[in-house]
């Protein structure tokens, strides 16, 4: 059953600050550079609470503490405004994939949190030691989710869908914003009781997927459990973590590929046919010469499963490797896994085609040592070609019933499975953990 409430969040007054200035990427996705930008933009950044630089000039040299002192300096002086009521919030994003305008509509509460085992709350890929600590010691010191996290939700009868779209109708924009990216953010505010209830009593149901903040998800929880001594009552504030909740079904939700960059190879001196053609039909085509090619280079694939693109400088060619459905390439897979696991692109290129090239890495193949991973394949191919790798494996992306299969079979996908786009922008809301 999943709980959800209602809360007073903390957001920015839009008469005090330009939007566009304040708001950022997810924590996880800022660059040295862009965290300069952010800061050059305003003294204001929420970059200065998600992600500070350890040598700011400020008097508290601690960034997690110094995050604190900006959440109360900003609130005292009006740069923040808290909600006077306990409310729900749409989140919606209009953007351009391909050319097509899509829109994109998600709930933000207070979801209580759920250990996995629970299985209520589903996870769909690993996490990592050192970001958790990082995004725990920000959560201890500001006692605030300072972000979104992403989930996703079975809305098949589209009754909560309904509900959403009609209180859009009814409701005033509290803000919109356009982004760097042409991206358009609006927040609406649903402060009614009765429409409330609605929504919570069609999410009780509901087991939720993560798709984007499992990090902050396990931080969430293990504050929780570092909090149990301080518990007054049944139910607390850092038993919740702010959600911002989408439909599986809605068909604005949009996946990119994450392609596959290669170092480590002592030698070039192979074939993609005499390695991989017991399993896969491998064709060459023509390298392309222009960007706009480049961009192009996926139609190759034609949105066909179990296909990839092999570019490697050194063979003058491009390869499309197509997986011989008839062939036994199911035996090659990891045997305890199951059979959406073992159908996933990402899972078939880690399992069989970098297996099958394993022996030819300098001192062994290690997937931290030897893949890297970008999602755009310009950037892809510029690195390629300025030597940093030696070559790439584009993909096509995972589908979300792909996903869903995989999880509900309490599996986890491989590492950089997805990409979900575009991403909550921080600085929409943050959830201070003081009242539930």
């Amino acid at each position: 059953m999943a709980i959800i409430k209602e809360f007073r969040a903390i957001r920015y007054n839009p008469e005090k600050v330009n939007l566009k200035d304040v708001i950022t990427e997810p924590y996880d996705r800022i660059t040295p550079a862009m965290q300069e930008d952010y800061y050059n933009r305003t003294p204001y950044n929420i970059v200065r609470i998600i992600l500070g630089k350890d040598d700011e000039p400020h008097f508290e040299k601690n960034k997690y503490r110094r995050a604190k002192i900006y959440i109360d300096e900003w609130l005292k002086n009006g740069i923040f405004i808290r909600e006077d009521k306990k409310a729900l919030y749409i989140y919606q994003q209009k953007f351009k994939v391909d050319g097509n305008e899509k829109v994109r509509n998600g709930l933000i509460g207070a979801v209580k949190l759920e250990e996995f085992s629970s299985k209520k709350v589903l996870p769909h890929e690993k996490t990592f030691p050192k970001p958790k600590e990082d995004r725990f010691n920000l959560l201890t010191a500001t006692n605030t989710n300072t972000e979104q996290i992403f989930l996703l939700y079975d809305d098949e009868d589209e009754k909560i869908r309904k509900v959403i779209d009609s209180a859009i109708r009814k409701k005033e924009k509290v803000f919109s914003v356009e982004d760097e990216d042409g991206i358009i953010h609006t927040l609406f505010v649903i402060k009614e009781n009765d429409l409330i209830n609605e929504i919570k009593k069609l999410l009780a149901p509901k087991t939720l997927i993560i798709a984007d903040g499992h990090h902050r998800y396990e931080t969430s929880l293990l504050y929780k459990r570092e909090n149990e001594k301080n518990r007054k009552s049944e139910e607390e504030p850092f038993d919740y973590i702010m959600m911002t909740l989408f439909a599986i079904q809605d068909e604005n939700l949009v996946i990119l590929p994450t392609h596959r960059l290669v170092k480590g190879l002592r030698s070039l001196d192979f074939s993609f046919e005499e390695i991989l053609s017991p399993y896969f039909e491998v064709k060459k085509e023509k390298e392309p010469e222009r960007d706009e090619e480049w961009l192009k280079v996926r139609e190759l694939m034609k949105g066909e499963k179990h296909s990839f693109i092999a570019y490697f400088p050194s063979f003058k060619n491009i390869f499309k490797l197509k997986l011989k459905e008839k062939s036994n390439w199911m035996d090659y897979m990891e045997k305890e896994k199951s059979h959406g696991w073992k159908s996933l692109d990402v899972s078939i290129l880690h399992s069989i085609i970098l297996k099958k090239i394993e022996p030819l890495f300098e001192g062994g193949f290690n997937v931290e040592k030897n893949i890297s991973y970008v999602r755009n394949i310009l950037d892809g191919i510029r690195q390629v070609k300025e030597g940093r790798y030696q070559g790439i494996f584009i993909l096509n992306p995972v589908s979300l019933d792909e996903i869903k299969k995989v999880v509900e079979n309490g599996e986890l996908m491989p590492e950089k499975s997805t990409d979900f786009y575009p991403k909550l922008k921080s600085g929409i809301l943050m959830f201070p953990l003081d009242e539930i």
